[in-house]
């Protein structure tokens, strides 16, 4: 009979086994974020339509096709948050946290949604780790984001990863740009998609983000007789000039591997200068990309606020997650865990150890009142080191046995010493951490 209810096309249950895998993975940027000193910051799942309107551009994919749209039952017009950077920049604004500090470290992690066609490692509701430098427009800011970036893919196993990287610009020479591209592109207009063509009247530089083959062949050169596309790089004014100069020669101080990608353009209107993306390329062509980010100085701006500069990044967990998985990782084992077994005259009194050695021990049971037998296989298949069993003649002692699962080895200790003797048998899987790389 088929299932009446079903989690909704392009969202999905993440299950107790996948779940230790993500849980490894945010605790590795936990602890790599609190390094380089950034706070948490949380946001509502919604927000008013009209703040991501504003910031990601009417023209851009995120407005016109995939925002989660809805108005509530007193007909506000609201969307669920397809991004986390304009939320950050609003609840900066919202509580005044200028007035706290000139320079703010702040980093969040969370689910977005964007409504697209669903596909492996692509949903609707998906989850982003993110952080952003607000109160700054110094080059080294730029590059601290970076560094962190590519730290944080380092914490969690990848190697070798190459930093894309471009600038584009100020609103100005971004303009200017545009119509370069825009005459440039305007003889093979013909050969573009409906959605690049409509592009190309509105804001040029969004044909760039095109993922349909043939024109990415177009851009790159191929099966036409157009010259070298336009470059973003020659159309920057003076300052950022110098500012792209500072951080290409900040990255290679700190060895950090990039390469200038001129057709690299974020897809959000609100960026200026610096844009970068990581890629580990052997993923293979199209596939490579795992994050990105940049500056966005004119962002709070436009929200209402003082001009205040800003660069950060968010990175797609759910992508992230899918390659540790094809690559066959598998988390560190937790702490090591106590099975308790009770006979008929003891299961009583073992709901009360049960509590008492969840204190301080990972414990499982079974709570139903099984046999012997079926509590021994229970114990086996719970991937327990050590099972306490609760014998009716040894618990009448003050008594009780403790088995090694892995050796078959038992002893019998007194009830008062047993928390001392699982210390002793666990040893240093009590409290067993994920290792730091």
């Amino acid at each position: 009979m088929a299932l009446k209810h079903q989690a909704p096309r392009g969202t999905r249950d993440l299950l107790p086994d996948e779940l230790e895998r993500w849980q490894w993975a945010e605790s590795r940027a936990r602890d790599v974020l609190a390094r380089y000193a950034y706070r948490e910051i949380r946001t509502p799942l919604f927000e008013d339509y009209e703040l991501f309107a504003r910031t990601s551009g009417e023209s851009s994919d995120v407005v016109q096709k995939e925002m989660y749209r809805f108005q509530d039952l007193k007909g506000r017009d609201l969307a669920l948050r397809p991004e986390g950077t304009a939320p950050v920049a609003r609840a900066y604004l919202e509580h005044a946290m200028g007035g706290a500090g000139r320079c703010h470290r702040l980093w969040y992690m969370g689910p977005m949604f964007r409504y697209g066609r669903p596909q492996k490692g692509r949903y609707r509701q998906f989850y982003q780790i993110g952080a952003e430098i607000i109160g700054t427009v110094a080059p080294a800011a730029d590059v601290e984001i970076i560094a962190l970036f590519v730290d944080l893919f380092e914490a969690w196993g990848f190697r070798d990863l190459t930093v894309a990287i471009n600038s584009v610009g100020t609103p100005q020479s971004r303009r200017a740009y545009g119509e370069r591209l825009r005459a440039w592109l305007e003889p093979v207009r013909h050969r573009l998609g409906a959605d690049s063509q409509a592009r190309l009247d509105s804001n040029p530089l969004r044909v760039l983000d095109t993922k349909d083959p043939a024109e990415l062949d177009l851009l790159a050169g191929k099966g036409g007789d157009l010259g070298p596309m336009p470059r973003m790089l020659d159309s920057l004014d003076e300052e950022s000039r110098a500012h792209w100069a500072a951080v290409l020669q900040a990255l290679d101080a700190l060895g950090i591997r990039h390469e200038i990608d001129h057709g690299l353009v974020r897809g959000l209107d609100y960026y200026t200068r610096t844009a970068f993306e990581a890629h580990d390329r052997s993923l293979g062509p199209g596939q490579s990309a795992l994050g990105g980010g940049g500056r966005y100085d004119g962002l709070i701006e436009a929200l209402g606020g003082s001009p205040t500069p800003g660069v950060g990044f968010s990175i797609g967990l759910d992508r992230v997650i899918l390659v540790l998985e094809q690559r066959g990782f598998a988390p560190p084992p937790g702490p090591a865990k106590v099975f308790v077994v009770a006979m008929d005259e003891t299961r009583a009194p073992a709901a009360v150890l049960v509590r008492e050695l969840r204190r301080e021990f990972v414990v499982d049971w079974d709570p139903e009142p099984r046999s012997f037998g079926a509590q021994m296989k229970a114990a086996g298949r719970s991937g327990a080191r050590c099972m306490v069993l609760l014998g009716e003649d040894e618990w009448k002692r003050g008594e009780v046995v403790i088995k090694d699962l892995a050796s078959g080895s038992q002893e019998t200790v007194p009830r008062a010493g047993l928390e001392a003797s699982l210390r002793a048998q666990l040893g240093g899987e009590l409290n067993r951490e994920i290792p730091s790389r």
